[in-house]
């Protein structure tokens, strides 16, 4: 026996008023209510779904709530893989010597306040970067939450302070050594970056296929 559509949305809709706020880890615990409850139906069970549903919460709500947990835990870790992963990419060596080009020229042709105003403004890169792809995703989206999307924004948020350090370096800069530690740490800086920027625009498309159905 399966359930039916309106009781696959009363589990959703519980589950929603639960604190369980991403839309990709209500459907993982709902096929799993779903599964047990037609289980126990199956198994001779003749009381009604929302009896069964609620006897069902009494003994499973604690450990879903943990799963909860769980889940977005295992979302933190998809989105250190993919960094990872992106790291090992041949572009993004290109990326940081092509930053280290960049930043080489600021310096060669401009005064050291305007090299220093360049690399303050590298987080907004990333920042800003992230904000339009979100907004974007959220647009297709309809607003709906998906725990690894919004989670991208703590290591975004880890990497913010690093253009501070190297800022603080270019009032010292009095030779070569000195120049290219500013410039290799402030094109690590953007380079880190771009590469959040491209594996928040990867998995933005990766859940619109797995998800597009509850768009």
């Amino acid at each position: 026996m399966k359930l039916t559509k309106e009781d696959i949305q009363f589990i959703d809709n519980y589950l929603e008023n639960s604190e369980v706020i991403y839309v990709d880890i209500r459907m993982e615990m709902i096929d799993h209510v779903a599964s047990d409850i037609e289980n126990r139906i199956e198994a001779g069970d003749t009381r009604s779904f929302y009896d069964i549903f609620k006897d069902y919460m009494v003994e499973n709500k604690a450990q879903l709530l943990d799963d909860n947990k769980q889940f977005l835990k295992s979302a933190d870790k998809k989105i250190w893989k993919t960094f990872v992963k992106q790291l090992k990419n041949p572009l993004t060596p290109l990326l940081f010597l092509a930053s280290c080009i960049g930043f080489d020229a600021l310096f060669q042709n401009y005064s050291i306040e305007t090299f220093r105003q360049f690399i303050s403004i590298i987080p907004l890169v990333g920042f800003t970067g992230f904000i339009l792809t979100y907004v974007v995703y959220q647009g297709v989206r309809q607003n709906k939450r998906f725990s690894v999307v919004e989670r991208l924004a703590f290591p975004f948020l880890a990497f913010y302070q690093l253009p501070n350090i190297f800022i603080s370096r270019t009032k010292d800069i009095n030779g070569t050594s000195d120049l290219f530690w500013t410039i290799g740490s402030a094109s690590i800086a953007l380079t880190l970056m771009l590469i959040l920027v491209i594996i928040s625009i990867k998995l933005f498309v990766d859940y619109e296929s797995r998800f597009k159905s509850v768009v």
